[in-house]
C-alpha cells in the first residue's frame, strides 16, 4: 500500500488542529520509541510498544496517533481504520515519563486476497491541543500472523 494514502487522514487532523488557537502549546512534544515487545504478532498476541516523552505539558488534551502502513497489500478496504487517533489522558502535570501502547491482533490484521500474513510498519506521532506535532517515529517491520 502506498504510505501516502495513510497520511491523508493525518494531514486532515493536523489542519483541523492547526486552525484552533495555538495558545498554551508549550513547545514541540518529544517522544521516543524505546521498544516493541514482539515483531511477530500471533492471533492471541498484541502489539505492545513502549515510549518515553518529554515536554508532556504541551500534549495535555492532545492526541497520540498511530498509522499502520501495510506493505504487502493493495489499499486497505477502509484506510481510515488504519489511522488510530487516541486522546492523551491527563498527565497530572508530568513533564516527562513513559507510557505503553497496546493494540490487539484483531486491530492489526486485515485479511489479504492471497491469504498471507500481513507485513506492516507502524508510524507514531503526538499532536498537542495547540496543533503542534512531534516528529514521526516509524517502527521496524512487523509481521501480523493470519
Amino acid at each position: 500500500m502506498k504510505s501516502g494514502s495513510f497520511l491523508i487522514p493525518a494531514i486532515i487532523i493536523l489542519l483541523a488542529a492547526g486552525s484552533c488557537s495555538k495558545g498554551g502549546s508549550g513547545g514541540k512534544p518529544q517522544f521516543t520509541l524505546t521498544s516493541i515487545d514482539k515483531t511477530t504478532i500471533g492471533a492471541n498476541d498484541s502489539l505492545v510498544a513502549h515510549f518515553k516523552f518529554t515536554n508532556g505539558t504541551s500534549v495535555q488534551n492532545g492526541y497520540f496517533v498511530s498509522i499502520l502502513d501495510r506493505l504487502n497489500q493493495a489499499p486497505a478496504s477502509d484506510p481510515v481504520v488504519d489511522t488510530l487517533v487516541n486522546p492523551i489522558p491527563d498527565l497530572e502535570g508530568a513533564n516527562k515519563g513513559e507510557f505503553r501502547y497496546s493494540l490487539p491482533h484483531s486491530s492489526l490484521f486485515q485479511s489479504t486476497s492471497l491469504g498471507q500474513n500481513d507485513t506492516v510498519l507502524m508510524k507514531f506521532f503526538v499532536l498537542s491541543s495547540g496543533g503542534v506535532h512531534s516528529d514521526t517515529i516509524t517502527s521496524e517491520k512487523l509481521i501480523i500472523l493470519k
